[in-house]
């Protein structure tokens, strides 16, 4: 008995067309399984946006109440941040703004922040409000060191989330409150000349067992040059946003033109997630005010984009 032969070529391509198929859906099945939960990214203004978030040895102002809180201590002036940003795909809607003072008193520089995010959309049900108190002094203009303390209320619905793609989820059950609670980070900046930063901080020191605040340390190092250019790298551990440690790598660079016209580039890299993310920014600056763009894109299929569009005013 003779078995019928099947080397029809087209017979074939279709087959391996199929297998294919059935590969790529898996691995992208996989790959949004890995897409982190809405509202756990870190918040961010404009700056630290295009930058990548590659602030935690150079932040200063408003922009250390999200990267270092010792960093409102390295730059004199009364500052008030109001910002905007909007994540696409998760369609998340952050709106807050920051005030730091640090002429008041010579000793010590404080700083208030409060955000609010809220997305809505098929996938996500999210609310969730972010306020910081931080303070922050330094020794001779060398060592500075900064705390922050910070309550955090989230609400999320894990019935219509991407619970992600790890064992600990971020939430412990879904509907309702989800996380309703304080804790604090602490930071230290040393200054050599002006010209070399090396910084460090750890967040959500007190652990709250919550990928919406999760217990991380970032250290990074800052190189200013000429008084107008910024480069940057930092890197942030993350203990317990994931079943194992994970680590991001942030760099970023920030050119000042005439004084008044920052220009910013940035990379970020998620190990853990394998995402890789560009970033830039661009801004105007006077002695009164300024406006900064900046935005933030995941380099992947349908990856995240982030824009931030803030305003600055200098009393």
């Amino acid at each position: 008995m003779e078995w019928p032969l099947h080397n029809d070529p087209a017979r074939s391509r279709r087959r391996f067309a199929a297998l294919v198929a059935l590969v790529a859906a898996l691995f992208a099945a996989g790959a949004r399984a890995e897409e982190p939960l809405a509202g756990t990214m870190k918040v961010m203004d404009p700056r630290s946006l295009g930058l990548a978030g590659a602030l935690r040895a150079s932040a200063g102002s408003c922009s250390g109440m999200y990267m270092n809180p010792a960093t409102i201590a390295m730059l004199r002036g009364y500052h008030i941040n109001l910002m905007y940003g909007y994540t696409s795909q998760d369609n998340l809607h952050n709106a807050g703004g920051a005030v730091v003072d640090s002429v008041t008193s010579q000793v010590i520089a404080a700083g208030l922040s409060l955000n609010y995010l809220r997305a809505e959309e098929r996938r996500t049900d999210h609310e969730s409000w972010d306020a910081r108190l931080a303070v922050a002094g330094n020794i001779a203009d060398t060592l500075y060191l900064g705390m922050t303390g910070r309550y955090i209320r989230v609400e999320h619905d894990l019935e219509s989330a991407n619970r992600g793609p790890n064992g600990v989820h971020a939430l412990p059950s879904s509907g309702g409150q989800q996380l309703d609670g304080l804790t604090f980070d602490a930071g230290a900046v040393l200054s050599l000349g002006g010209v070399v930063n090396i910084g460090v901080v750890g967040y959500n020191l007190s652990n709250p067992g919550s990928a919406y605040a999760p217990l991380q340390l970032a250290p990074g190092v800052a190189l200013t040059l000429l008084g107008m250019l910024i480069i940057e790298g930092d890197v942030v551990v993350d203990f317990t946003s994931h079943a194992e440690v994970n680590e991001e790598v942030n760099a970023g660079i920030e050119l000042f033109l005439a004084n008044m016209v920052p220009l910013r580039v940035g990379y970020r890299y998620d190990v853990f997630l394998d995402i890789h993310g560009i970033a830039a920014g661009v801004g105007y600056s006077d002695q009164s005010f300024a406006v900064d763009v900046g935005f933030q894109h995941d380099i992947r299929e349908n990856g995240r984009l982030i824009l931030a569009l803030g305003l600055r005013l200098f009393l």
